[in-house]
């Protein structure tokens, strides 16, 4: 019954390509229609969020319903994992000197397994009641 780490992650990830296409579309799409750089990424990047949350609780974690205070946990997790993101890139960048492409794909990396990791741990395990 139970998928192993590895299938529930290569699901994690696939929704994660998934949710960055769909930011990028809606980020190109409004500022293709005059919307500036702020608001179309908060937009893109905000759309993406609502997306990982609603299919990653459906189709990687198996829940049959998105339940409310998981939804907002899971944004304050993903909230964490993008600031981890962002002091990782500042690090590597500035103080270890690494480009800013190995940069990104320190911050990224760091992103995804803590992201997983929380998410996994925290919400889709039997004993996420302890939330509510």
């Amino acid at each position: 019954m139970s998928e192993n780490i590895s299938k529930i992650f290569s699901k994690y990830m696939i929704v994660g390509v998934a949710n960055t296409l769909t930011s990028i579309a809606i980020i190109v799409v409004m500022y293709h229609f005059g919307f500036g750089d702020e608001l179309s990424n908060f937009c893109g990047i905000f759309g993406g969020i609502i997306q990982s949350i609603l299919i990653n609780t459906r189709f990687t974690f198996r829940q049959k319903y998105v339940e409310l205070y998981k939804s907002f946990y899971f944004f304050l997790i993903l909230l964490l994992a993008y600031l981890c993101n962002l002091t990782v890139l500042f690090v590597a960048t500035n103080y270890i000197g690494l480009s800013s492409l190995f940069s990104q794909i320190a911050g990224i990396s760091f992103y995804i397994v803590i992201s997983f990791a929380c998410v996994k741990r925290f919400l889709f395990t039997k004993a996420n009641h302890k939330l509510k």
